[in-house]
């Protein structure tokens, strides 16, 4: 998920179907299936996932319903969980979101590394394009890096392995696809602004750079899922229900089930992500 985090949580379109959450909707009808969802809303809120149990009036405040209900939804039923602390939380929802948070810490710690590598990056491009004195509009200014073992460095390094290895964008890469439609003596302008250490150019490289490395990064996601052997998830489970046929229908992905049942309404990109979630599960 992109940008500021909104608290976001996979609901599954089959929720309903569950059995712990099918015998609450009996006892209290669809009011069960408001109280439920509500509740997880809330615990997404937490920083830890979880709430006091001590503090079940506030939330029966807050939905307009009595205690009673909330007591039975939280207690009852096996939604839910009870830590040692008197705090409950849902154990499903903690792994549903476990590789939401992992990517997201994950993509902060890159952030903060690969904005610094950026600025190195360009300022070891400007050093090596100072040296050169004479060029020609065909010459290649890719710069030649030392092996110097500096802390920075091996910032840049690190960062290069884990969000860049497949990719290298240099300045002449900017220069021929930024210039594409720009004369010679632009181009060479650019060079020589470049060289220069102009703030200007060195932003607009930069931005490229960024840009070019989203983009790709995207394009090999999307290339994943299309991809993707959906026959894997033959055999797992989803609810109750085992999955005994795939079919792939475009965009999306029809599965069948073992109770007679079959949905054609799972997105790849959502059953991908599902499925690798689950193997990150078997491995922990």
């Amino acid at each position: 998920m992109a940008g500021k985090d909104v608290g976001y949580f996979p609901h599954y379109i089959n929720a309903r179907n569950d059995r712990k959450l099918r015998k609450a909707r009996l006892q209290l009808g669809i009011e069960a299936y408001a109280i439920y969802f509500m509740t997880l809303e809330v615990l997404r809120e937490q920083k830890d996932y979880k709430y006091p149990l001590a503090d079940l009036d506030i939330l029966s405040d807050d939905f307009g319903t009595t205690l009673q209900k909330v007591q039975v939804i939280v207690l009852n039923y096996g939604l839910f969980d009870i830590d040692p602390n008197e705090q409950f939380f849902s154990h499903a929802q903690k792994l549903a979101l476990k590789k939401f948070d992992e990517t997201k810490e994950l993509n902060r710690l890159k952030g903060i590394k690969s904005g610094r590598a950026r600025r190195l990056k360009a300022q070891k491009q400007i050093s090596e394009l100072k040296q050169l004195e004479n060029f020609s509009q065909g010459d290649s200014i890719e710069p030649q890096f030392n092996n110097s073992s500096s802390a920075d460095e091996q910032v840049s390094k690190e960062v290069s392995k884990e969000v860049n290895e497949k990719h290298t964008y240099t300045i002449d890469d900017w220069l021929n696809e930024y210039c594409v439609n720009k004369s010679a003596a632009y181009k060479a302008d650019m060079k020589k602004r470049i060289r220069n250490n102009d703030p200007e150019a060195i932003a607009t490289y930069q931005e490229w750079e960024q840009e070019k490395m989203e983009k790709d990064l995207l394009l090999e996601e999307k290339n994943k899922i299309d991809t993707f052997d959906y026959s894997l998830l033959i055999g797992l489970q989803i609810g109750e229900k085992n999955i005994i046929r795939v079919v792939d229908a475009g965009s999306s992905i029809h599965l069948f089930f073992d109770d007679g049942t079959d949905d054609y309404n799972y997105k790849k990109k959502d059953l991908y992500e599902w499925y690798q979630s689950k193997k990150q599960e078997e491995t922990a």
